[in-house]
């Protein structure tokens, strides 16, 4: 008879995703995972298999909950251009704020990993996809409600603005002036007017 599993996969997956998100996948070593997650060789396999198979079940996790937090935004905001604004500002704030400068693990992530790993490079896509189809309808709703000019293509603005918020997460590992992301910011909202 198989044994109970001894742990909480949730708390242990979210483990999973902070080693990850901090060191990369190539910097955290099967020990470390064992270690940090507090969780038998054996139970770690049997939760979700070997190094890789865990780094996909935290990376989807991390975009699962990034992509509702985006969604949960537009829901609550009546003004889009206002939360769009507020996104990238908050993309920034939270940038800045980590001491670490560990970015933003999908940005992480499409730097180490998708240039040569399929499955990776597929999730990050489908994430990609996701976000510009929320920032599509979003960008459409703002059309209608003359927030933006009718002239205005929210495809092209929804990758403008997924490309902007990468630009933050990934510049905010080695730049510290708040100053370099606001004139970023505002001039991204010019070009939404």
């Amino acid at each position: 008879m198989a044994r109970n599993r001894e742990f909480n996969t949730e708390e242990v997956l979210d483990k999973a995703v902070e080693l990850f998100w901090h060191k990369g996948y190539n910097g955290v070593s099967t020990q470390e995972m064992i270690d940090d997650f507090g969780i038998s060789k054996s139970s770690m396999y049997g939760a979700f298999g070997d190094k890789k198979q865990w780094f996909i079940a935290a990376l989807t996790r991390y975009q699962k909950r990034a992509i509702m937090e985006v969604q949960s935004s537009f829901q609550e905001y009546d003004n889009v251009k206002d939360m769009i604004q507020k996104i990238l500002e908050s993309t920034a704030e939270n940038a800045m704020s980590d001491k670490n400068h560990k970015g933003c693990f999908i940005v992480n992530s499409a730097i180490e990993l998708a240039p040569h790993d399929i499955q990776v490079a597929t999730i990050l896509r489908n994430h990609r996809d996701m976000l510009e189809t929320i920032l599509v309808e979003a960008i459409t709703k703002g059309i209608e409600k003359k927030e933006f000019s009718k002239d205005k293509d929210p495809k092209v603005l929804s990758r403008l603005l997924c490309c902007t918020i990468s630009g933050i997460e990934a510049d905010s590992k080695f730049i510290e002036q708040t100053s370099y992301f606001e004139s970023c910011i505002k001039t991204i909202m010019k070009v939404l007017d």
